[in-house]
Order: structure tokens, then sequence, then C-alpha cells
């Protein structure tokens, strides 16, 4: 009796080590995803415990209580002790509750038919222990490799994708969702064999929907780099145009001092100064520089001169001598999305005259701060707290502001979106935090 009262306490111990490590590698997993709402370790040591306790499911073959149980305690996780939007939530749900099934369901069905048919269902104790423990034990490299893979994939992608995209993964990831548990529920027990091929399938299919979210941000991020480069070979080139325009002037500097002078003599004063100021237009470049900053110079120019050609009175105060630390391409889409949404609301203005724009950007002591405010005539269409497009093509256009909440989001900053009957204004905030 005290062997055997020792053997359960072993296992006991062992399996909840065990469940235990399960639930911290799940919780890396869903960490990939997400970000914890509280950081405090003792925060962290709840969230595990509650994956593994609610994740060592047993799934049976024609069996759906566990399963559902699973789903449903895993999203309520999710909702409160992650901070995401409710659409990453629901992604993480989906992507990874086939994974937990379709493991659980294997191992736990192989040591069952280890013990029916290897063992011929005579096993001591201490056997059907090891036999046990060792199938459990298989979660964890299992995980690891999958939490592996999916760390150097998701992580990249969470602040890059725009809801409608992770809807498509989503609805990719549905077809895994419901195929395994279909399978589960309609295998018979004595050929539970027959459902390995779609829980495999299921494992396949969620790591494939994850370098598919990869392979979405990398193209996203290509588009970006290469709207990007365009900014600055068109900067480049109309550098390169006004020092061909200076160079070309001091070679005939001595002819027009010359012209200048005869007018002079000849007590022309009036035709000398004109004569200056014709001279003087042609050495004033088209370019302002309003910082250092190379990306920053090459869309403020490229935007303004879009705007002047479209009657836009503009006021930059540019106040950048530092550049922050965002990455060009995300600086690029913050000038250049809400640049463009200002520019294209002052065109719908029919008085000329209050067609404004105001920007002003910031870097110091470690914050960047940026606001636009331009005026506005067209009235503010707002669905789920989105703002909604007034083009006729709404899948196409409307989702500049959105990439913009994104790019904020990812950088643990905020932005705050405020209009009136005749202004619009986005402000921006993000702290740089290698600064101390």
């Amino acid at each position: 009796m005290f062997s055997l009262f020792s053997l359960g306490n072993i296992e006991m111990v062992v399996t909840t080590f065990i469940s235990f490590f399960f639930g911290y590698t799940l919780f890396l997993v869903t960490k990939s995803f997400l970000t914890p709402r509280w950081t405090h370790p003792f925060v962290s040591f709840v969230i595990i415990c509650l994956l593994f306790c609610c994740a060592n499911i047993v799934v049976y073959p024609e069996e759906l209580t566990g399963t559902t149980s699973f789903f449903f305690c895993f999203i309520l996780i999710l909702m409160v002790f992650f901070k995401n939007k409710w659409y990453l939530k629901l992604s993480a749900a989906i992507l990874i509750f086939p994974v937990v099934v379709s493991i659980n369901y294997i191992l736990q069905d192989i040591g069952s038919l280890i013990w029916q048919f290897v063992y011929n269902e005579q096993m001591s104790d201490i056997e059907q222990t090891v036999l046990h423990t060792i199938t459990l034990a298989l979660r964890i490299p299992l995980w690891y490799g999958i939490y592996r893979l999916i760390k150097s994939w998701i992580p990249y992608t969470v602040k890059t994708l725009v809801p409608r995209m992770w809807m498509v993964l989503d609805l990719v990831a549905l077809t895994s969702f419901v195929g395994v548990v279909t399978v589960i529920h309609h295998t018979n027990t004595i050929v539970s064999y027959t459902a390995y091929p779609a829980c495999i399938a299921s494992i396949i299919t969620t790591l494939g929907c994850c370098y598919l979210c990869t392979y979405m941000a990398k193209t996203v991020q290509a588009d970006m780099a290469l709207e990007t480069i365009q900014y600055q070979q068109s900067y480049y080139e109309e550098l390169e145009q006004n020092q061909q325009t200076i160079r070309r002037l001091r070679h005939d500097m001595k002819n027009h001092l010359n012209i200048i002078g005869t007018f002079l003599r000849n007590k022309e004063t009036d035709k000398a100064i004109q004569y200056l100021k014709d001279l003087n237009q042609e050495f004033t470049s088209n370019l302002r520089v309003y910082c250092p900053n190379g990306i920053v110079n090459a869309i403020l120019n490229n935007k303004e001169q879009i705007a002047l050609d479209a009657n836009i009175q503009c006021n930059f105060q540019i106040d950048l001598a530092q550049s922050p630390n965002i990455e060009d391409v995300d600086l690029c889409s913050i000038l250049g999305n809400t640049l463009d949404n200002a520019i294209e609301a002052l065109r719908k203005m029919p008085e000329i005259s209050k067609r404004s724009l105001a920007v002003k950007a910031r870097y110091t002591d470690g914050f960047f701060s940026y606001e636009i405010k331009n005026a506005k005539v067209n009235e503010i269409a707002i669905d789920h707290g989105q703002f909604i497009t007034d083009k006729t093509d709404k899948r196409s256009h409307g989702i500049g502001l959105r990439s913009v909440k994104n790019i904020v989001e990812k950088y643990g900053g905020e932005i705050d979106i405020s209009y009136t009957k005749d202004t619009f204004t986005v402000t921006i905030m993000i702290q740089d935090n290698t600064v101390k």
C-alpha cells in the first residue's frame, strides 16, 4: 500500500511538473501573438497555471465536451489577460486551438494503443505510469519546436497586418479548426488512429498560416519601402537639378556681372534691380531642408509641392535636429498617409482661400510628437470605431489611418484623432524607450 501511495505521489509530482512546463510553453506561443495586460511575474504565473489547467484536456474520439470547454476557456483567458485588439485574440485562439487538440489527441491515443495492442492491456502500475509520463512529456519538445517557428514569424507581422488580412487568415485556419474537431468526433474508438492524418494536417495548416502571415507582412513592408525609395529618388533628382542650375549660373556669373554693370553705368537702376531679382530667383532652390533626416525632407517636399499645386496653404513647423528611433519605412508611412488624407480632404473644399494645412513635428527628450491639422468640409463617417472613406471604392481606400494606428501601436505610442465641423486633427506621441 505504501509503495503504491508513493508511486501515486511521484506520478502526481512529475505530471504537475510536466504540465506546468507545457503551460509555460503555451504561454510563450500565445505571447508571440499577444501582449499581456499586466507584466507582473505573479500574473504571468497565474496565466501559465490557467493555461496548463485548461489545455491538459483529454481528447476522446466521439466526444466534444473537453475540446469545446477548452476553446471557450482559452478565449476567456486571452480576453482577460491580454490587451490586444479582439480580432488578434480571436486569431490567436483559432490558430492555437486546433494544434492543442491535435497534439493532445495523438499522444494520448498512441499511449492507449500501446497499452491495448502492445501489452494486451496487461501493464503494471509502474509501466502505466512511465507510459503516461512519456506521452505527456512529449508535448513539451513538440510545443517548443512550434514556439521557435512561430516566434520567428508572428511578432514581425502582428503590428503590420490590418484587421482584414487577419480575417482572411482566420478563414483559412477555420478549415483546420472545424476539420480536426469534426474528424475526431466522427472517429470510432476502435479505429481512433484514422484521425491522425487530419490532426497532422491541422498542425501543418496552422504553421502554414503563421508563415503566410510573415509573407503578407513582408509584402506590405516591401511596398512601403519602395514608396520610401521613390520619395528619396524624387528628392535627390530635384536636388541634383538644382545643383546643375547653380553650377551653370556660377559659370555664367561673369556675363551676368557685366550686364548688371552696363545697366548701372547707363544709370538704368530699375533694370539692374529687376535683373538681380530674376537672377536670385534662378538661384533659389525649390527644395527646403526641414531637418537632417533625408526621408522627412523627401516626403515633406514632395507633399508640400502637391499641396501647393492644389492651392493649399502650408505651414510646416519641423524640429527634428535628431531623428526619432523609428524605422524609415514606418516614419514614411506615418507622414505619407496623414498628409495624403489631409490633401485629399482639402481638395474637396470649393473655397480655395480656406484650404489650409498645418504640420508640427518634434523630437526632444526621447519623445516624438507629430500633429497634422487640416480644414475640411466633408462629413466624417465612423463605423465600429473606424473612419470610413467617402470614396466609391471603399475596399481600396480608407486604410491609411488604420495603418498609422498599427505603426503607433507597434512603438507603444498613442494616437488621438479629433475633429470639429471645420477641422480634422491627428496627434501622435511616441516615446523612445532606449532613452533614459
